[in-house]
C-alpha cells in the first residue's frame, strides 16, 4: 500500500545539511585561477548614451577585460522574447549591455573583469560615460494619454499589447442586474530578497570545447540551451548548475539576465573561470519586479447577491522591456472569475512600458492579482446587501456538478 503524504508532516530530506551550515551556494564555487567580475549600471532611469570610455579601465592594473555593447560579438543581440504572443504587437527585449540607451535605473553599460572583484569595482569608476538624459516615464497611467513620453521611440506606443476577451452578453448582464457596483484596485510593484542574491560562475574548457556554469537561478536548462545557441555549441558541450539556491521565488528564472550571458562570455575570451555575485545593491536594480496594475472592475448581481455579470480594464506594468511578452497580465485575465460562475465576463488589458526594472512572473505569476481583484468584488456585494461574505461566496461557488 502506498504510504499518504498529503497533509502528513513530512520532514525534508535537504534541511539536516543546509541546517549544519553544509550548504554549498554559486558564491562557494572556486576554481583555479578565477577572475572577478562587475558591472557598471546606469544611474538615469532613461537618457541616450552619447560616449563612452573604458581606456582607463582597461590601463588600470589587475584588469583583464573591459567590455561595452560593442565588444560583444555573439552576444550582442537583444536577448529572447521567451513567450509571444498575438496581441503583443510591440514587443522589445533588453541587450547584454546597453547600445545607446538605457530604459532603467540599474540598466547594465558596461562588464569588467579583473584578478579580484575590488580592482573590477575600481575599474568601474574609471569608466567615463557620456549621457543625454532624457524625461523619464514611470506614471503608468500617464504612459497610457496622449503625447505622454515614449519608452522606445521607435515603436512609437508605449502600449505593448491590447486584449479582449468576451465570454456571454456581458453588457445584457449589466442592463438587467439589480445592483453594480464597481471598484478601482491598484496593486503595487514589488521586489523579492532571496538571502543570496544572484550570482554566475563560468568555466570555458577550450581543449574540451565545452562550457561550464554554475548559476543561482530557477531555470538551469533554460539558460544551458541558449548559451548553447548564442555560442554555436552542442547542448552536450554546455553544463549548468543550479547549486543550492538561497531563495528565488520567480525572480531568478529570468532567461536571460545580462550577467548570464556576460559571464560565459568573458570565460571563453580570457580562457579562465569567471565569478560575478550581485551584491545587495544590485539587487534593488538590476533583478526583475513583479505586480504593478491597476483594475476598475465592475460586478453585476442580483438581490440575492448572484453574479450575473463581471467587467474588468486594468493596466499593466511591464518595466521597460517584455522578456517574458504578457504571460502575467493574461495569466491576470483569465483567473479572475476563479471558483466562481460568471456566466458573462468581459476584460480588456493594456500592457505598458515605463522606465522602471522590468516586470516578470513571481511566484503566483498573475493569479494574486487576479484573486485580490475578485475577492474584494465579492467583499463589496456582501457589505453592500448585507449578506454574510461565506454565503455570498457558497452562492456563487461551481458546483461540482457544473
Amino acid at each position: 500500500m502506498a504510504t499518504r503524504t498529503f497533509g502528513a508532516p513530512i520532514k525534508r530530506r535537504e534541511d539536516p545539511r543546509l541546517l549544519a551550515g553544509q550548504g554549498r551556494y554559486v558564491g562557494d564555487v572556486e576554481r583555479p585561477g578565477m577572475l572577478h567580475a562587475a558591472v557598471l549600471r546606469s544611474p538615469h532611469a532613461h537618457a541616450r548614451i552619447t560616449g563612452i570610455d573604458v581606456g582607463e579601465a582597461r590601463a588600470l592594473d589587475g584588469v583583464l577585460l573591459a567590455l561595452t555593447h560593442a565588444d560583444l560579438g555573439p552576444v550582442r543581440d537583444r536577448t529572447p522574447l521567451l513567450i509571444p504572443h498575438d496581441a503583443l504587437t510591440h514587443p522589445q527585449t533588453q541587450y547584454a549591455l546597453a547600445k545607446d540607451r538605457v530604459n532603467y535605473v540599474g540598466e547594465s553599460i558596461a562588464f569588467v573583469v579583473a584578478t579580484d572583484r575590488q580592482t573590477a569595482e575600481d575599474a568601474l569608476e574609471l569608466i567615463r560615460v557620456e549621457y543625454e538624459v532624457l524625461p523619464p516615464q514611470v506614471d503608468l497611467e500617464r504612459a497610457v494619454e496622449g503625447g505622454a513620453t515614449l519608452v522606445h521611440e521607435e515603436l512609437g506606443t508605449n502600449v505593448a499589447a491590447y486584449y479582449v476577451g468576451d465570454v456571454g452578453d456581458v453588457d445584457a448582464a449589466f442592463a438587467r442586474a439589480s445592483h453594480v457596483f464597481r471598484e478601482r484596485l491598484r496593486i503595487e510593484r514589488s521586489a523579492s530578497m532571496p538571502l543570496e542574491t544572484r550570482g554566475v560562475v563560468a568555466d570555458w574548457d577550450a581543449g574540451e570545447g565545452t562550457l561550464r556554469v554554475w548559476a543561482s537561478t530557477q531555470a538551469p536548462i533554460g539558460i544551458r540551451n541558449g548559451l548553447a545557441h548564442f555560442f554555436g555549441l552542442p547542448q552536450h558541450k554546455v553544463q549548468v548548475q543550479a547549486p543550492d539556491v538561497g531563495g528565488g521565488f520567480g525572480c531568478k528564472v529570468l532567461q536571460f539576465y545580462p550577467e548570464e550571458l556576460l559571464v560565459p562570455l568573458a570565460s571563453i575570451r580570457l580562457g579562465r573561470p569567471v565569478k560575478w555575485i550581485e551584491d545587495r545593491r544590485e539587487h534593488f536594480t538590476a533583478t526583475v519586479h513583479e505586480r504593478l496594475q491597476i483594475h476598475d472592475a465592475e460586478i453585476a448581481v442580483d438581490d440575492e447577491g448572484r453574479i450575473l455579470g463581471i467587467r474588468d480594464r486594468f493596466l499593466h506594468d511591464n518595466g521597460a522591456y517584455t522578456p517574458y511578452g504578457i504571460i502575467v497580465p493574461i495569466i491576470t485575465a483569465c483567473c479572475i472569475p476563479g471558483p466562481y460562475k460568471v456566466p458573462n465576463y468581459r476584460v480588456e488589458l493594456r500592457s505598458v512600458y515605463t522606465n522602471t526594472m522590468i516586470v516578470t512572473p513571481y511566484r503566483g505569476a498573475g493569479r494574486p492579482h487576479a484573486t485580490f481583484v475578485m475577492e474584494r468584488l465579492i467583499e463589496r456585494v456582501a457589505a453592500e446587501l448585507g449578506i454574510d461574505r461565506a454565503e455570498v461566496r457558497r452562492r456563487n461557488f461551481v458546483r461540482p456538478d457544473e
